[in-house]
This record gives structure tokens, sequence and C-alpha cells, in this order.
């Protein structure tokens, strides 16, 4: 356990951090977004491109890897779309039952998972990079379908999916790191803007915290958050047995899979006509909620470790 607390207090205290500087307005409120566009274009891309394009031993056994991730992300879709119209009352609150199940905080990722399990940093960036395209296509499809009255344009899509930055980082980075192309100078600039993404993208998590609808969504924030702290933990784990991936590979898997929901689905929520406020209602439950079961689940991969 004082492992686990090593890896997510400064987490937290980042997270607070950016918390106290956005209602104590001590930057003007227009800093919120540039920052969040400035991660969003440069700093996290970066991270994701210079951690896979140094991956030179760590992206093996992507195949297997890569179906356990996206087995436990389609069982804990389908049953988030199932279950939703049970639990919210319209198209936008699905979205975001959708959202938090399945989405996660890569900044927390970069953080924890290597902190934990010493010499995972390959393979975190690897779950990134087959995490990061299948999640944002699907939570682009839902909103388009659940929270727009027009109707799904498939150029359109494909466009937004064509042009996404961190989609292009993750399919660079791993070109990258198949044909070993060198970097040289490049790979310290980009590794200080990808270290730069951690810290501005966890006080931007703390920045857009709302606390304020929680009461009133307590069946669509715990429908999401059981989601994705047990059902999308436990389906991975069912498909990395069945696959036999290793225990050395299978910890991280498993942790990585029950990390709580990323900052991102609140912009995308806000952009496409979902519900805002439940999406944050959801990030911030699922944020602090996830002090208590990141150590859990951690303590329960002891076989892992």
């Amino acid at each position: 356990m004082p492992l686990v607390a090593s890896a997510l207090v400064p987490i937290v205290l980042l997270i607070a951090m950016g918390l106290v500087l956005r209602r104590s307005r001590f930057l003007p409120e227009p800093f919120w977004p540039g920052l969040d566009r400035l991660n969003y274009w440069v700093f996290f891309p970066s991270l994701i491109f210079v951690s896979l394009a140094g991956a030179d031993q760590g992206l093996t056994g992507t195949g297997p890897v890569g179906l356990a991730v996206w087995g436990g992300l389609a069982v804990t879709g389908g049953v988030a779309l199932s279950l939703g119209p049970h639990v919210v009352e319209d198209g936008p609150a699905l979205t975001s039952v959708f959202q938090g199940g399945i989405r996660f905080n890569s900044y927390v990722a970069f953080i924890v998972l290597p902190t934990l399990f010493p010499g995972s940093d390959a393979l975190t960036a690897l779950m990134v990079a087959l995490t990061v395209p299948v999640v944002n296509v699907a939570c682009v499809v839902v909103l388009a379908r659940h929270a727009s009255s027009a109707p799904l344009r498939w150029r359109t899509l494909l466009t937004s999916v064509a042009s996404n930055p961190l989609i292009l980082a993750s399919l660079l980075g791993v070109a990258a790191a198949r044909l070993a192309v060198p970097l040289g100078p490049f790979e310290a600039a980009l590794s200080t803007l990808g270290q730069a993404s951690l810290a501005s993208g966890l006080l931007s998590v703390g920045a857009i915290l709302r606390f304020g609808t929680i009461r009133a969504g307590l069946r669509p924030i715990a429908t999401s958050s059981a989601l994705k702290a047990v059902l999308l933990p436990a389906a991975t784990f069912a498909f990395a047995t069945v696959l036999g991936l290793p225990p050395a590979t299978t910890g991280p898997l498993i942790l990585f899979q029950a990390l709580p929901t990323a900052p991102a689905s609140y912009v995308l929520a806000t952009a496409m006509g979902g519900d805002g406020d439940l999406m944050a209602a959801i990030l911030a439950v699922q944020t602090i909620a996830a002090l208590a079961w990141l150590p859990l689940v951690f303590a329960l991969l002891g076989p892992f470790g």
C-alpha cells in the first residue's frame, strides 16, 4: 500500500492544485481552455510518440495485448449501452455513462503504472496506443448517435478520427519503433514536452471538477463507475487469461483498465452535445474514488506483480 500511495499522492496534489487555482481565479479564465488545447495538440501527443518510438522491446506481443484490451472495452461498452436507458432519461446522459465506463486517464497511467510495475513504461505506451484510437472512435460514434438529432455523417466522422492528434501520434510512434527511426536531438525535446503534459493534464483535471451535480446523478454516476472499476478490469482479465498473457503483462493491463475516466471525456461531451454536467460529475467521483479502488485492485494483483 505505501507504494500505491507514493504513486497516487502526487497526482492528488496536482489535481487539488488545479482545483484551487481555478476557484481562486489566480489565472484568467481563458488560460484553462488554452492549456487544454496546448496539451491536446502538443504536449500529450509528444509523450505518446516518444514513449512508443523508444519502445524497441516493449511492442512485442502486440496482438494478444490488443485483443485483451479491445475485448474488455467491447464487453463493457456493450453493457453500458444496454444498461444506460435504465439509469438515465435521455441520450446525452447515456453518452456520459458510456464514456465514463470505457475511457481512461492517460496522465495517471504514465505516472502510476511505471511506478507500481517497474519496467512497464513501454507496455504502458503500447496500451495507450492500442486504446486511444478505439476509445475515441467509439465515443465519437456514440455521441453522434445518441447526443444529436442530426444523422451520423461518416465522412465527418472519418475526418475527425484521421485528424485526431492522439491517434496520429500513436500510429507514428509505432511506425518509428518498428522502423528503428533515430530521433536524435528531437527525442530530448519531445520528452520534455511530454513531461509537461503530465503536470498540465492533472492541473486541468482539478480545474474542471464539478461537485454540484453529483447528488442529482447518483444512479448514472454509480453505474458508470462500477463499469469502470469492476466490469472493465474483470472482462479484460478474462480475455488475458484465455489468451495466455504472462503475469508481468496481465497485472499492468488490469490496473490500466481500472484507471478513472479521462478529462477529455468532458471536453468531448460539451463539444458534441453530450451531458457535460453529468460527465464532469462522473469524472470528479471516479478521480476521487480511484484513491480507494486502485489500491484495492493493486492488492488483488499480488500474483501478477
